[in-house]
């Protein structure tokens, strides 16, 4: 891989992490153009508002299958099946299946129609990390013949582009999502659409998400729980929400849903707020800034203030209610996620029980439209200042790398240089570019996965020549010796948790602060669900050179700091001044 490849790939994130919902998507959409199934003017024909015990089994194991044989059986990858009605032929039987017998007799001819394929054995030509499990195909659940039938597909030779699915390219090995019908006309679609979509997320997830492993729960056991959420959906609303909680439950903060810019889900939110940001202390909820500030109007919000309840409804109450919605990695990014939306409503005036210092009160404030309700922190921080005549500070999401080499002659001179990645680079080039003033030899620091078409649901380490390009650092003797400390948070995430594992390669390298959004690696191109639902997760895995996971954990801080109710009060920077604290230490 050339340098310049590994450019394309980190611009890629940088695009998608700076831009907005309908920017980002739009922006994928037109870099991997894809070709979709027309829609059928009618509908899947099912009808289906309840299950019982025994057909959410059955579904769970309909899904399953139809999955599998998409991925693993050369006639459905060939693409002269319309997979998804196949599904709708399908499902009738399988819904008025008698008991497990007559359902696995269903499915056996089902999959036996499709015909056989050429056996082969592949050999894997790189280190594998996981191989697929397909332990749910067993006697006890199919019997013999399906069983059999299934495991012998496994053995079939596939080539490595599938009409649904490609890895992109040798450059940039993600999964490729392709030929899936957006069913655009259905903006709530009906109970056979909507199982659609459940099964194609689902498996999705099952053969090409690296981190399926890392997950809290099971995610056969998180199909099962997604089944009545889908076919009991009443409406649009209920629809969304659902795919909501299903993107949600894999833990992924690089997650993106478009629905949330859509006018109904973006109304549910709210059109108002008031002009206010809010943080997450811990559970509490806690204004970070205020336009009031600047005239300390009692009556209104101020930094500092703890918000208990917004209009008569607990903070705790609202958190119960948004997380399951909440797609991200970890709790405190979460909590981060939400507290950009916490104060939105579509009332012009809102009610809240507030404590300031050690008095709780009652206030009721205006809202503003959403634009007018804006209020920017730390605008006019600068890309590289002296904080004193020997620490030299950073501040990547500002700085241009043309500009580093001018910058690079003062902060070598001092005795510590903090580079505050609690931001995403402005430039991805920047980790690599000021790499090379700080480190004195070119050092590997993280190994990476990609899946396999060829073998669904296996991750393999990238080669060593691939990863021969993603190294820190070049070999002098004229390199930084001072203290490098980096300050991070859960707004850390992504290229900018692949900056920190390289700065740690370095002997000198400190991180100051707190639990990193745990989402590392490269995004896939959009994946379409029906009604056109537009969502995106991590495609390629990202590890610690010991193979030690990053998804959800992050990159630990050697120091953790957390900002207080106090310091936030007081306008101080709590992470920055423990990370000059320790660059003065002796």
């Amino acid at each position: 891989m050339k340098k310049q490849s590994l450019s394309l790939i980190s611009l890629t994130k940088s695009i998608f992490l700076t831009c907005s919902i309908s920017l980002t998507l739009s922006f994928f959409s037109t870099l991997y153009a894809q070709t979709t199934t027309a829609a059928p003017s009618t509908g899947s024909s099912i009808t289906l508002s309840q299950v019982n015990s025994q057909q959410t089994e059955d579904l769970v194991l309909l899904g399953k299958v139809w999955g599998f044989l998409k991925y693993y059986h050369p006639k459905v990858a060939e693409g002269t099946l319309n997979w998804d009605e196949e599904l709708f032929k399908v499902m009738p039987q399988i819904l008025a299946a008698k008991d497990k017998n007559q359902r696995n007799l269903t499915l056996y001819t089902w999959a036996k129609s499709l015909g056989e394929g050429h056996t082969t054995v592949v050999k894997d030509t790189l280190a594998v990390r996981y191989q697929p499990n397909l332990s749910w195909i067993n006697p006890k659940t199919f019997g013999n013949e399906l069983s059999q039938l299934l495991l012998k597909t496994t053995t079939y030779e596939r080539k490595p582009d599938n009409h649904y699915v490609k890895i992109y390219s040798e450059d940039m090995p993600l999964p490729y999502f392709k030929n899936e019908a957006p069913y655009s006309s259905f903006k709530y679609p009906d109970a056979g659409y909507r199982l659609l979509s459940l099964y194609r997320y689902w498996n999705m997830v099952e053969y090409f998400y690296p981190y399926k492993t890392t997950l809290k729960e099971s995610w056969d056991s998180t199909l099962k729980g997604l089944i009545s959420s889908f076919v009991t959906a009443k409406d649009e609303m209920a629809y969304k929400l659902s795919v909501a909680a299903m993107v949600a439950k894999i833990q992924d903060s690089h997650v993106v849903l478009s629905i949330w810019a859509e006018p109904l889900l973006y109304e549910f939110q709210g059109k108002l707020k008031p002009a206010a940001n809010v943080v997450f202390v811990g559970s509490k909820a806690v204004v970070s800034k205020s336009l009031a500030d600047a005239t300390n109007d009692a009556k209104e919000l101020l930094r500092g203030d703890e918000i208990m309840s917004i209009n008569h409804q607990s903070i705790e109450t609202i958190l119960k209610e948004r997380l399951p919605y909440t797609a991200a990695s970890n709790y405190p990014t979460q909590l981060s996620r939400i507290a950009t939306n916490l104060l939105r409503t579509n009332d012009t005036v809102m009610n809240l029980t507030i404590k300031r210092g050690d008095a709780v009160k009652e206030i009721t404030i205006k809202t503003l439209p959403w634009v007018k309700a804006i209020v920017k922190e730390n605008e006019n921080e600068p890309s590289f200042k002296l904080l004193s005549s020997d620490i030299a500070y950073l501040h990547p999401g500002k700085l241009q790398v043309k500009n580093l080499d001018s910058i690079m002659k003062i902060a070598m001179k001092s005795k510590a240089i903090i580079i505050d990645m609690r931001t995403y680079p402005r430039e991805t080039m920047f980790t690599m570019a000021v790499g090379n003033y700080l480190f004195g030899k070119s050092s590997a620091f993280c190994k990476m996965t990609k899946g396999s078409v060829t073998k669904p649901g296996q991750f393999s380490y990238l080669s060593d020549s691939y990863m021969e390009n993603i190294k820190i650092g070049k070999d002098t003797s004229d390199y930084y010796k001072g203290k490098l400390i980096v300050l991070a948070n859960e707004s850390t995430q992504s290229f900018a948790e692949m900056s920190l594992m390289a700065f740690k390669t370095g002997p000198n390298t400190t991180i100051v602060g707190s639990q990193t959004a745990g989402a590392d690696g490269n995004v896939t191109p959009p994946i379409i669900l029906p009604g056109n639902i537009r969502t995106v997760f991590t495609g390629i895995g990202m590890y610690h050179l010991d193979g030690s996971e990053t998804q959800r954990i992050g990159i630990v801080p050697d120091i953790e700091v957390k900002p207080s109710i106090a310091g936030i009060k007081n306008g101080q920077d709590e992470v920055l001044e423990k990370a000059i604290a320790f660059a003065n230490r002796n």
